[in-house]
C-alpha cells in the first residue's frame, strides 16, 4: 500500500473516532500549575514511542543545547531498554519533563492546548494518530522529515532530520510563525477530511 492510500485509509477511519471527545481544549487550573510549574511559559510537547528508531535523544539534546524552554515528552519509557536509558539519562534535567502515557486525558489535553509547539519524532507511520490529533487541535507541528509525515502534513509543517536541523529550526521559530503554522495544520486536516467526505463538514465528521 502506497503512502497516499495509507493516508486515505487513516482519514476514512477518522470519522469513527470521537475526536471531539478525545481532543478537548482545556484551560490551566491551579492544580495543573502545581504539578507543572512551567505551564505559564513556553514549552514543547512530544508524544511518542520510546523506540531507538525514533531518535528521541536527538530531540532531547536539541532542547538542552537550545536552553530556552522545556519539552514535555510522553512515552512508554519503561517498556524498552532504550526508553529506560533515556529515563536514567534525562529525567533529572530541568529542560526535559518525561511523563508516563497513562496520564489522565484531561491532563494530556491541557498540555496539548497550551503548548508552544508539538514535536513528532516518529520516523515511520504513527499508529496512535497523535500527529493527526495535534493537527485537529490546531497545534504547530515540528516533525521528523519522512515521506509519510510530509504527506500527512501537506508539506506544511516544520521538518528536521538531524540534531543540527532541529536546533536551527527551534532557534528560528518566532511566535507569529508558530501560530500561523497551527492554523495551517488545522486547515490541512480539514481539507483532507472534506476531500474524503465531501458531503460533510470537518466538524460534522469529527463528531460522528
Amino acid at each position: 500500500m502506497n503512502i497516499d492510500n495509507k493516508l486515505d485509509k487513516v482519514f476514512q477511519f477518522m470519522h469513527t473516532r470521537a475526536l471531539h471527545e478525545q481532543c478537548n481544549h482545556e484551560i490551566i487550573q491551579a492544580k495543573d500549575h502545581t504539578l507543572f510549574p512551567f505551564l505559564y511559559g513556553k514549552y514543547a510537547l512530544m508524544m511518542t514511542d520510546a523506540e531507538p528508531e525514533n531518535d528521541i535523544h536527538i530531540v532531547f539534546e536539541s532542547f538542552i543545547r537550545l536552553n530556552q524552554f522545556p519539552i514535555v515528552a510522553v512515552a512508554n519509557w519503561k517498556a524498552t531498554a532504550y526508553g529506560q536509558t533515556l529515563l536514567d539519562r534525562y529525567q533529572n534535567n530541568y529542560l526535559i519533563k518525561m511523563l508516563d502515557p497513562q496520564i489522565q486525558l484531561r491532563t494530556l489535553n491541557m498540555l496539548r492546548t497550551n503548548c508552544f509547539l508539538y514535536i513528532d519524532a516518529y520516523h515511520q507511520q504513527d499508529e496512535t494518530y497523535s500527529l493527526i490529533e495535534a493537527m485537529y487541535m490546531q497545534l504547530p507541528v515540528v516533525a521528523y522529515d519522512s515521506e509519510y509525515n510530509k504527506k500527512l502534513t501537506g508539506n506544511g509543517a516544520f521538518y528536521y532530520k538531524t540534531m543540527v536541523d532541529l536546533l536551527i529550526l527551534l532557534q528560528s521559530l518566532h511566535p507569529m510563525k508558530v501560530y500561523s503554522n497551527g492554523a495551517l495544520m488545522k486547515q490541512i486536516f480539514n481539507s483532507r477530511l472534506e476531500k474524503l467526505h465531501p458531503k460533510h463538514s470537518a466538524l460534522q465528521i469529527a463528531e460522528q
